[in-house]
């Protein structure tokens, strides 16, 4: 779509006035004269018109969608358009004579603020179907899977118990993990209880919840403490640990650690190609081994957080994820 797709409504009462904007529009846009239904993208009125239109253009306030209006106003026009009843009645005002370039600018950006109001529409669609699975083909399953632990739990023996336990452990921990999944996909990018935690004790709690057996672990800074959500930092570690046991060896060592604003998760796997660093950040992208979800995840959870995630190469060549602009808190020794 280029810059000077779309409809322009006129609502001017005038038919010379109207003929006039029409014709100044018509190379550029597709103009509706007619004003039974608002139904362009951009609405335009001039002040002798806008009493007629009032209640048409304040109508577009309760729209769902971005309807953006212009009023064309000619020079020393007093309007009320700071009262109760005109609250964001006008997006753009453009002083008459028309001066052509103007018009067109102020049209185009508009145009291109409703176009991003459209996407993010498409995309909280998108979320909310993603959430719609998560909720009922990952739950449902999940809870068969904690019905038929419940009833095996009886007939493990004592030595076998530890089995159960950590079972038990993984299908809590999946069904919290599905909550807040949820709750990002439904809440965008309110963070409820932000708090100053131990970054070592939510890297310890997450790799027990991923480590594999021929998996190593190294915390550089032990003393580090971050503001964030607790559960949500987690599902950070949680996912950048699964990623790296999931796509290097099986025998690879992870590194945490802290930087000027922030922290880092490297690796000494095979790393992603320089080409595809941006890529594996894209909403939806995944590769032949996995579905993408995990690091979906992690930069839902950084963009809640207000940080900003980058993908760079470690010094062992593996992968390193990068999570600036954190608040840090240095823990005070005793």
């Amino acid at each position: 779509m280029s810059e000077d797709d779309g409809t322009i409504q006129l609502l001017i009462e005038d038919d010379a006035n109207r003929t006039a904007l029409a014709e100044l529009l018509e190379e550029r846009y597709e103009v509706r004269t007619d004003d039974t239904e608002l139904t362009g993208d951009v609405v335009l009125v001039d002040d002798r018109s806008l009493p007629t239109y009032r209640d048409q253009v304040q109508s577009l306030e309760a729209a769902s969608s971005f309807s953006p209006v212009v009023l064309v106003r000619r020079e020393g026009t007093r309007l009320d358009l700071d009262s109760n009843s005109d609250h964001r009645l006008v997006d753009e005002v453009v002083t008459a004579p028309v001066r052509e370039a103007i018009l067109h600018r102020r049209l185009r950006n508009l145009l291109v603020r409703r176009r991003q109001f459209e996407r993010l529409e498409e995309q909280n669609e998108q979320l909310e179907r993603f959430a719609s699975v998560v909720s009922h083909d990952l739950r449902n399953p999940l809870q068969v899977a904690q019905g038929r632990l419940d009833l095996l739990e009886s007939s493990v023996a004592d030595s076998e118990r530890e089995h159960v336990e950590h079972a038990q452990e993984s299908l809590d921990r999946m069904d919290s993990l599905i909550s807040d999944v949820l709750a990002l996909a439904r809440e965008g990018n309110e963070l409820e209880n932000p708090t100053e935690v131990q970054l070592s004790t939510v890297v310890a709690n997450a790799w027990s919840v991923v480590a594999s057996q021929d998996a190593d672990l190294v915390a550089v800074d032990e003393g580090a403490m971050v503001v964030a959500d607790t559960d949500r930092l987690s599902s950070v570690f949680e996912n950048l640990f699964r990623n790296a046991v999931e796509h290097g060896r099986s025998d690879v060592t992870i590194e945490v650690g802290t930087t000027a604003d922030g922290f880092y998760v490297a690796d000494d796997g095979p790393g992603i190609p320089p080409e595809k660093r941006d890529d594996v950040l894209e909403r939806g992208y995944s590769s032949a081994e996995g579905t993408g979800l995990g690091l979906d995840i992690v930069t839902s959870v950084v963009d809640a957080h207000g940080w900003e995630l980058s993908v760079g190469e470690s010094d062992t060549g593996g992968a390193r994820f990068d999570v600036s602009g954190v608040e840090l808190v240095r823990a005070s020794r005793a």
